[in-house]
């Protein structure tokens, strides 16, 4: 049987549409606008993971066990984010816990445990409970912020002045819901601007986008208050700013 005109015209069009359409999707390995980075891209990404690495295996120690939950690996891909210079689809993530049996194991968490399982009162118990502290700790990182959220307008006079670290301060501690937070951030941060309506510090990038540079770093913590206090003024974080393409 013939098929109709109109009919045959109309096939036609949806095919040329679905072709087009065929057309227009990344290829294979190209979701979402990823690509392979390309040399100089892939030597500023391995140095940027060895000294962030260098910078977090200063949180090791005898009393807190470590769990490297995401870094930067040999496959990663490079995205295609308008904002930024350089952007990819993946970040660094350790978390620790106090390590059980150790010296602040047994001080922290041991004494108040047996102090709890020797007590049927439930005032004393209560009270007990609220001198539990916080026995883990998150560190996350990453680089070429467009806009870190902060509690309020950065100034000088919160600003726990970290050496290396362009501004550090406290914020609430949203990710773990009690403990402590800070961030630190590294890089050109004097020409950034405060975004009220998404109360965030927004950089302002030298480079354009998809350039292959790292301008900034920032590095968040979450957690133990006494721990943090102590990786703020043990850790040298001034090996940050190895990693960026261009120191401040």
């Amino acid at each position: 049987m013939r098929m109709p005109k109109h009919f045959s015209l109309m096939l036609m069009s949806l095919m040329l549409t679905a072709l087009a359409l065929i057309g227009s999707l990344p290829a294979a390995g190209q979701e979402g606008g990823l690509r392979d980075p390309n040399p100089q891209e892939k030597q500023i990404l391995m140095h940027y993971r060895q000294v962030i690495g260098k910078v977090l295996d200063q949180f090791q120690s005898d009393d807190w066990e470590e769990k490297v939950d995401y870094e930067i690996t040999d496959d990663v891909s490079v995205s295609g984010d308008p904002d930024v210079p350089l952007d990819v689809n993946e970040m660094t993530q350790r978390s620790y816990t106090i390590r059980p049996g150790s010296t602040l194991y047994q001080k922290e968490v041991a004494s108040l445990a047996e102090k709890l399982t020797a007590t049927t009162d439930p005032n004393e118990m209560a009270r007990l409970a609220k001198q539990r502290k916080v026995t883990n700790l998150t560190v996350e990182v990453h680089f070429n912020n467009l806009c870190v959220g902060l509690d309020s307008a950065p100034a000088t006079a919160s600003d726990l002045h970290i050496p290396g670290a362009a501004m550090a301060y406290h914020i609430k501690p949203a990710k773990l819901g009690r403990g402590a937070a800070v961030v630190l951030l590294f890089g050109n941060w004097k020409a950034a601007t405060w975004n009220a309506d998404n109360t965030c510090e927004r950089y302002k990038f030298k480079h354009a986008a998809h350039q292959p540079a790292i301008e900034n770093v920032v590095i968040q913590m979450d957690g133990s208050p006494e721990r943090i206090d102590q990786l703020l003024k043990t850790v040298k974080w001034e090996g940050v700013n190895s990693g960026l393409t261009e120191r401040p």
